[in-house]
């Protein structure tokens, strides 16, 4: 598959992106434990809130669905806007510049609140061992001509897809995020962004298992070994 091979570097970039998820760009320490966040249409959450008082959150969800489709809608990048919620832009952006990684620029819109933008890394991993595709993504410090000085960028986005294959055949489908809005958002309105959060990301797992069963990412071929 496209954009699926791994390499020491990426592999690093990995474990920095789970660091930054755990750490919220050098800060420690998380004011609860994981608890559960409610369950919508077989997609299950659990949070847990960083002294930022931003929850991080765990989705999970099992489908019929295959690692190579789910992996592919992911790293399908210009495509988001059809199933991502709050997306309303994505473009794959310095692939001339490095052709072997997965840069993203992305907009949000929000409701109440400025929309936002960031430029993220992609990279994915594949275990043959366990059957199982990781897709980290974090937010990098990369500026482009032209953008809109009216959006916020996000301080941080961090987390990962993650897709394995059951013993049953059926395919469990795990999403990790942590995400610094800053501004207002982060600083006034924090319960009222986590509250949106966990929605937006029920509707976006749901919909990526949607987006997956279309005919282009049903016929992608199978995962390395």
């Amino acid at each position: 598959m496209k954009n699926l091979a791994i390499s020491f570097s990426t592999m690093l970039l990995l474990s920095s992106a789970l660091a930054l998820a755990d750490n919220a760009s050098g800060q420690s320490g998380w004011l609860s434990d994981w608890e559960s966040a409610g369950q919508d249409q077989g997609v299950s959450a659990e949070c847990r809130q960083h002294k930022t008082k931003i929850n991080q959150c765990r989705f999970t969800y099992t489908t019929d669905v295959s690692v190579a489709a789910l992996s592919s809608v992911i790293m399908d990048v210009d495509r988001f806007t059809e199933w991502a919620e709050s997306v309303s832009l994505s473009q794959r952006v310095f692939e001339q510049e490095d052709p072997s990684q997965t840069y993203v620029y992305t907009n949000y819109d929000f409701v109440g609140a400025y929309d936002r933008d960031a430029v993220t890394l992609y990279t994915p991993e594949y275990d043959a061992d366990s059957k199982r595709m990781r897709i980290t993504f974090q937010t990098v410090k990369r500026d482009l001509p032209n953008r809109d000085l009216r959006l916020v960028r996000f301080p941080l986005m961090a987390g990962y897809w993650q897709f394995t294959e059951l013993p049953s055949g059926k395919t469990e489908i795990e999403h990790l995020s942590f995400t610094l809005p800053g501004g207002a958002v982060q600083k006034t309105l924090y319960y009222l962004y986590n509250v949106a959060y966990v929605d937006a990301s029920f509707v976006t797992v749901r919909a990526l298992e949607r987006q997956a069963r279309k005919q282009e990412y049903q016929q992608v071929a199978g995962l390395p070994d």
